[in-house]
């Protein structure tokens, strides 16, 4: 049985951070959207930062599991909604393939992570850049950091992102001064 020690603690403490991730999902569904694919959970989440940055005067919403075509809507002020799919890749990823793009999303946001889930890669495409948006899309290469022309053609005029991603993170990621507490 000693063999198996190694598999079955890496099993309970995925399955804890999976607890506490699955938790926090049910006390925050305005901070983190609901669905089981942790990848994809955590790159929603990454790509919410960015668009509340992007269109801060608006309205943000997650969509549903159920809702193949956004991730997001965005809403502003007598407009109507401009919906975001995010399609995330992680550094355990042996294919390098996102999962189905669905038509019906104004912007796609391409998110790569890094072993230990923090972005390293991220690109924008406006839907109106691409003559394939309205078509089901499926077995694309998501790019690679610092690899021009890589990843799959449908992606080449995806705008690169990941300096603002990174310096959002930072700004919303940083330490709280204890001696502010209360002033």
């Amino acid at each position: 049985m000693g063999c198996y020690d190694e598999i079955f603690e890496a099993i309970k403490k995925y399955a804890e951070a999976y607890d506490l991730l699955e938790g926090l999902q049910g006390k925050r569904d305005d901070l983190l959207p609901v669905g089981d694919q942790k990848t994809g959970v955590i790159g929603e989440f990454y790509g919410r930062l960015f668009a509340k940055r992007q269109y801060s005067d608006s309205e943000h919403r997650y969509g549903s599991p159920s809702q193949p075509a956004w991730d997001i809507t965005i809403r502003r002020s007598g407009q109507g909604g401009h919906k975001i799919q995010i399609k995330t890749v992680s550094a355990y990823s042996k294919t390098n393939r996102v999962s189905i793009i669905h038509p019906g999303w104004h912007e796609l946001y391409l998110l790569r992570l890094d072993k230990d889930f923090q972005p390293e890669g991220f690109w924008t495409l406006l839907a109106s850049r691409v003559d394939w948006s309205s078509d089901k899309l499926k077995g694309s290469a998501m790019p690679r950091p610092h690899a021009p022309n890589s990843g799959s053609q449908s992606f080449s005029n995806a705008t690169d992102k990941l300096d603002v991603l990174l310096s959002i993170l930072a700004e919303v990621n940083r330490p709280t001064d204890p001696t502010s507490e209360g002033a």
